[in-house]
Order: structure tokens, then sequence, then C-alpha cells
């Protein structure tokens, strides 16, 4: 039965999100633990005709860029499905690899695991409001963040491109994960970000929040931060990092209204409601900074404003 209902959701992200078509080559890469899910997405492929081609790697492999043979192959598939844990699809969703792939026109899917009771109509529906979302963003000048715990943040984010993390990726060149993941982000006018951001969620490479930690904001840069445990190992985190740790890189809004909870990790991202600021690299997203850190932060219940315009009102969506 489990098998069954896994089956249903991998031919929702095979078909419905990835768009795979017969003729097709899919590179599916994995790693030790994550096979039987790569089988599943494979035989959905081949169930569609196309040809998919599993590839397993070591987590050694996967550090900075993927080995020269994984390369080759991403460069010549139309449609990549990166089967891995959530710390491995973080680090290949900014790899130059990714980026050279999707350059040559691949759809990529980052696959954590199969959703199986997600539907052709959730995605969709995802996929619907974060093109408004991203449309309305996109025309946007000034966004203000604020919640109930403290969090008061403008920023400018005039003439940047918003990225579309919408759960479908059928045209060359788009990706993101799938099925399930779903935000529109913006980097920030370098220098422009100012106010007081309260962490209430998760921290990428901390995890959930326990002790809510506040952020002081002035031009562009995190100057201060307070808080408890989590505080200080953010403080540690920036200290081994470069000079650009600090930057405001992205304003990121989830999109996905599927899931209510709160998980401690990185999926926190997504989910309607919310937002998250970055710390350091936004050069991959539209911005100017350069950074060997690209950090998530997730608030709750939040109000945005684009242009005066209420967007999300307590973590209620009023688009």
């Amino acid at each position: 039965m489990i098998v069954l209902k896994s089956k249903k959701g991998a031919r929702v992200i095979v078909e419905t999100c990835m768009g795979v078509k017969s003729g097709e080559k899919v590179l599916l890469v994995t790693q030790e633990g994550f096979e039987e899910t790569a089988e599943i997405l494979a035989s959905e492929v081949s169930a569609l005709g196309a040809k998919p081609i599993i590839k397993v790697v070591k987590n050694s492999e996967m550090e900075v860029e993927p080995p020269k043979e994984i390369v080759d192959l991403m460069l010549s598939s139309e449609v990549i499905l990166a089967v891995l844990d959530l710390k491995y699809l973080q680090l290949f969703a900014h790899m130059d690899a990714r980026a050279r792939a999707t350059d040559a026109g691949a759809r990529v899917g980052l696959v954590p695991f199969i959703l199986w009771d997600i539907t052709e109509e959730d995605v969709l529906k995802i996929k619907s409001l974060t093109e408004k979302l991203a449309k309305i963003m996109g025309k946007g000048k000034k966004a203000h963040i604020t919640t109930a715990l403290g969090t008061d943040v403008t920023m400018s984010i005039e003439g940047r491109p918003v990225q579309q993390l919408k759960a479908v990726f059928r045209n060359p060149g788009e990706w993101g994960a799938v099925p399930f993941y779903a935000e529109a982000a913006v980097a920030p006018i370098e220098g422009t970000a100012q106010g007081k951001a309260v962490i209430d969620v998760f921290f990428e490479k901390i995890g959930a929040i326990k002790q809510p930690m506040e952020w002081t904001i002035k031009n562009g840069r995190l100057v201060e931060i307070s808080g408890g445990k989590e505080a200080e190992m953010l403080k540690q985190i920036i200290r081994e990092a470069d000079e650009n740790a600090t930057n405001i890189a992205e304003l990121g809004v989830g999109t996905n209204h599927i899931f209510k909870n709160f998980t401690g990790t990185i999926g926190d991202k997504m989910v309607l409601g919310t937002v998250h600021l970055a710390i350091g690299k936004s050069i991959n997203i539209g911005g100017k900074v350069m950074s060997n850190i690209h950090h998530d932060a997730v608030i709750s219940k939040v109000t945005l404003e684009i242009d005066g315009r209420k967007i999300l009102d307590n973590g209620r969506c009023l688009i």
C-alpha cells in the first residue's frame, strides 16, 4: 500500500511538476538511503516513455560540486531530479553545476521525499499563488514586514527580479523543489534594509528556534544579534564566515497552503504566512553581493506590505 501511494505522489512530481515527456533523458542524482525513492520516481519516468538514469553519490562528493561524471550527465539531460536530504538539496540548489545545467535548458527538481497525498490541484494552486505574489513583488518598490513579536523591517526591492519556486517547472531552465516547496523571493537593494527582525521559527545551520532572536538591521547589514543559545550560535557562524556574511540577502515569502505545522527544518520557510530573511550571498538570486554563506531565517505570523498594499495580515494571505 505504501509503495502504491508513493507511486501516486511520484507521478504528480514527474508529470505535473516536471512535465516529463516521452523520449526525454531524466537524470536522478541520489545518495545512500534515498535509492528506493529514486527508483519509484524512475519507474514513473519510464511509464511516461522517458529515459531515467540513476546515479548514487557519496555525501562527501556533494559538499562543494558534484563529480565531473555527474556534471557531464547534468549538462546532457533535459530533466534532473536531485533526490537528496534537505542539507544536500540546499547545497545542490546553489551549486555552479545546477546553474550551468539550468542555463543549458535543463529542468531541475529538488526532491527530499515523495508526498504521497499531494494532488495536481494542490500543485496548481501553489503555482498560481506564487505567480500572483511574484508579479506584485516584481512591480513593487518597498517592502515592509511587521509582526506582533516586534519585527519591523523595511527595504527597497525596486527593479529586482523575483525568483519563483512554484512547484511546477515545465519550461527549459526552470528549477526548484518539488512537490511541495514554494516561495517568491527577491534580493533587496543593497544597503536599504532597516529595522528590527524577530526570528521565531527556524534558522538554517541552527534548526528550530526555541528562544527568539532579535536582529538589528542597519543600511542593509545585520549589526546586532540578541537572544539565547541560538543567537550565540549565529554569532559564531558569522565570525567563521566572510566579510559579507551580515548582508541582508533575501526576502522570501512562503506560498505553500498545505503544511500548517513547523518541523524545525528548511521546509518551514515554504509555509504560507511566513517570510524569511537570508544573510550572506545574494548574487545567485539577482543581487550584487558574493559571500561564502547564504542562510535563511524564518519568521511566523507576518504582516507584509508591498508599496502599502497588504499581502499578508498576521499570517493570513490576502491575495
